[in-house]
């Protein structure tokens, strides 16, 4: 692990002494968590922001399976994650060992679908390759999670180095003609528009994007989790969501784009607004990953390939047609169709109204939990990349507090609702010296994400309340308006932050 880069090791209490030793003495920083499903969340979270591979330790296997459902939503998610787990033994399997299923093969055949990559160790002589080879499958081309099972006997067995296998991970490079086509397109359009989706991050492409933007004066349009690829800020940033998802700006410019680069995205439901984006124009559809190209939309010009990768040539080629860059107004345009928040009055807290506190009060890093009562957070404005952490796919609860506590920096904010915080509480209790705040959006469980109705999503209601006065439970500052927020917001704490927000139970959103 050590040659492979890994600095940063995610593992529970029980790890065995003897292994945790020889961690250290690779100075590798260890983090637990009390369960091995916050601790697959915690490596999650460090992966979406380091765009490093989070590496998991799990001593032994079977307890992994706790976090099938992370591994299933970082497999969808296009987060990498190395996980390290074990075997009893590799000399008598099957025996009704503690902590063994049937057979030596159920625990990888249950991750087998939502891993890319499984490999079984029972040699010494196999651990560097076995280790190597999954860590280059991990992050070659569409990173994803990948899975080493190591017999336990191995680590009481004497070791001695072994060479490394040298390789490294993959990425796809574009086809030249393809490239080419792009840019005589995107040379003659006359009303460009980009879409930058969560490739452009983790190809480490966010300054190449910035570049054609600003040669082609093309404006910006960036899915949820693509956030943070161009500068909020940036004249050229229209906004995040296509479709009923997206903001006033980019609903315009995509009818009226004649041609649309969209880049490492898969135009997913939540982005595209229950796949309501329309547009006209002629579509560039680059992913890495060609199963998404075109499978929502069909592109006139499909680019598969890293978009890192395509993104350098494509900019090659159109700095030999436009020397200067281009000014059609774009920036003047934007400035024109900047959506105006029309909040009608109401009592009570609404999540706009947390959200603009919060915007007021500053933050480096968002981690959030996308639910009924944080779906708002999706406008808050991200000026870095990795600075912006969430899922949109399978809307698995535990980012915010896991990405809270894992980064533990001043600044950092979780987003969550009160079902979020329920889940891992243990994972809070058992924090120790993280500097961040969670904050709870709590309508005592009365308001849901609908997703059954239509493939737009909205706001489900329930009569069932849900109370729980986390003050006792957590230490938790419960606020219920926005005077009492922004003096919470104001104040230092000693360790982790923890806000219950009062919701008004008929709120609503200014997204959906």
């Amino acid at each position: 692990m050590k040659e492979i880069g890994t600095k940063k090791v995610f593992t529970t209490p029980a790890l065995p002494d003897y292994i945790l030793d020889r961690l250290k003495e690779y100075d590798m920083q260890v983090s637990f968590s009390p369960t091995p499903k916050g601790t697959v969340l915690m490596a999650y979270t460090f992966a979406s922001r380091t765009n490093e591979a989070g590496v998991v330790l799990q001593i032994p296997g079977t307890p992994l399976l706790d976090a099938v459902n992370v591994i299933a939503q970082a497999f969808v998610d296009s987060v990498p994650l190395l996980l390290v787990s074990t075997v009893r033994s590799y000399r008598d399997n099957g025996r009704g060992r503690i902590g063994e299923l049937r057979t030596i093969d159920d625990v990888m055949g249950i991750l087998s679908p939502i891993t890319k990559s499984r490999e079984r160790v029972t040699s010494i002589e196999e651990i560097t390759v076995g280790v190597e080879k999954t860590y280059k499958e991990v992050m070659s081309n569409r990173p994803r999670p990948g899975y080493v099972e190591v017999a336990e006997d191995l680590f009481k067995l004497k070791a001695y180095p072994l060479a490394g296998s040298e390789q490294r991970p993959e990425k796809k490079t574009p086809d030249k003609n393809t490239v080419l086509k792009a840019a005589e397109l995107l040379g003659n359009s006359k009303k460009p528009l980009i879409v930058a989706g969560y490739g452009v991050l983790t190809s480490g492409a966010a300054q190449l994007l910035q570049e054609l933007a600003e040669l082609l004066d093309a404006p910006v349009v960036t899915t949820i989790k693509g956030k943070g690829s161009i500068p909020a800020s940036h004249p050229l940033f229209a906004g995040e969501g296509l479709g009923l998802m997206g903001t006033r700006a980019s609903s315009q410019l995509s009818t009226e784009a004649d041609v649309i680069l969209a880049l490492g995205t898969s135009f997913p439901q939540l982005s595209t607004g229950g796949w309501s984006f329309q547009y006209k124009g002629l579509l560039i559809h680059n992913n890495v990953d060609g199963e998404d190209v075109g499978k929502s939309y069909l592109p006139q010009l499909p680019a598969v390939a890293d978009t890192g990768l395509f993104l350098k040539e494509l900019l090659n080629a159109l700095r030999q047609k436009f020397k200067e860059k281009v000014n059609r107004g774009s920036a003047d345009l934007l400035r024109k169709l900047r959506d105006e928040e029309n909040i009608p009055q109401h009592e009570g807290l609404w999540p706009v109204d947390v959200f603009n506190v919060l915007r007021e009060s500053g933050y480096s890093k968002i981690f959030l939990d996308i639910t009924a009562p944080t779906i708002d957070a999706i406008r808050l404005p991200i000026e870095k990349p990795y600075t912006w952490v969430t899922s949109e796919t399978l809307l698995e609860r535990g980012v915010a507090v896991a990405g809270a506590l894992e980064d533990g920096s001043e600044g950092t904010v979780g987003i969550t609702d009160l079902t979020g915080v329920l889940r891992y509480m243990d994972m809070i209790l058992a924090s120790n010296g993280a500097m961040s705040t969670i904050l709870v959006l709590d309508d005592e469980n009365t308001s849901y994400l609908e997703l059954t109705k239509s493939d737009l999503p909205s706001i489900g209601r329930t009569q069932v309340e849900t109370k729980v006065d986390l003050k006792t439970k957590l230490g938790a500052i419960e606020v219920r308006d926005e005077k009492e927020l922004r003096e919470t917001f104001g104040n230092t704490s000693k360790g982790v932050k923890v806000v219950q927000v009062k919701l008004s139970h008929d709120y609503k959103s200014i997204v959906l």
